[in-house]
């Protein structure tokens, strides 16, 4: 009998180090979408560069997701002056 070579996944959380076991076993996934997909409904978050956040809801999982986002964009109408009085 030949010896396969098998790949998977397990998640744990970038902020806090949780592992995403329900029911207290170790989930393996095929790739990362079938990753995103199954734990999306738990509140677990995986980008696609292979960020993972768990579920909880604290200010230091809140900072974390904060730094994923893009910078707010910066509208200055031409001729207007700006709230911070720089321009």
């Amino acid at each position: 009998m030949p010896i396969k070579t098998h790949t998977c996944l397990t998640l744990t959380c970038d902020v806090c180090g949780e592992s995403y076991e329900p029911d207290d076993y170790s989930v393996h996934f095929a790739d990362l979408a079938e990753a995103r997909d199954c734990t999306r409904a738990e509140g677990w978050t995986v980008t696609f560069d292979r960020k993972v956040v768990c579920g909880t809801d604290d200010a230091k999982h809140q900072v974390f997701m904060d730094a994923l986002l893009p910078p707010e964009p910066v509208i200055q109408i031409p001729g207007q002056f700006g709230l911070d009085a720089a321009s």
